[in-house]
């Protein structure tokens, strides 16, 4: 598997953001693959992953396998996502997307999370549209 480069400062996967979850994404063919083990600070009820972590890990391994499948950036333009079971602190989460159709500038893509015992914890279905290469040229330099 393949590290995916990535913004500096991203939320997601920002190594320079303090606040910012500081998550590897792989590519994996035509797959993107990350983990992450959440902490007491990502909880919502005491416990249980607040749904917004989850929601950004999704929407990164989403809008990755646009990139991938087109060699472009995007920029996400609507993800639906469906929580299946909850996820919990201190538990690893496996999160995986692939490209299900390039409709042109548009590219949509489908996501799921995983616990490591196999159970689905969350399904997202996303549409990413693709950065004027103008706009691309700027974020580039911000990568790591």
């Amino acid at each position: 598997m393949e590290v995916l480069p990535s913004y500096k400062n991203g939320f997601v996967c920002g190594k320079e953001n303090p606040m910012g979850l500081k998550i590897e994404v792989f590519r994996d063919k035509n797959i993107v693959r990350a983990e992450f083990i959440p902490g007491v600070n990502h909880q919502g009820y005491k416990g249980i992953v607040h749904g917004g972590i989850i929601f950004s890990v999704m929407d990164e391994v989403m809008s990755r396998a646009a990139m991938i499948s087109k060699g472009i950036l995007t920029l996400t333009v609507e993800v639906r996502i469906k929580y299946r079971k909850k996820a919990r602190i201190g538990k690893k989460i496996l999160f995986s997307a692939k490209m299900t159709k390039d409709l042109g500038k548009v590219i949509e893509t489908e996501g799921k999370a995983f616990s490591e015992d196999g159970k689905c914890l969350a399904e997202a279905k996303g549409k990413f549209f693709e950065i004027p290469k103008k706009m691309e040229e700027k974020i580039v330099k911000y990568f790591n």
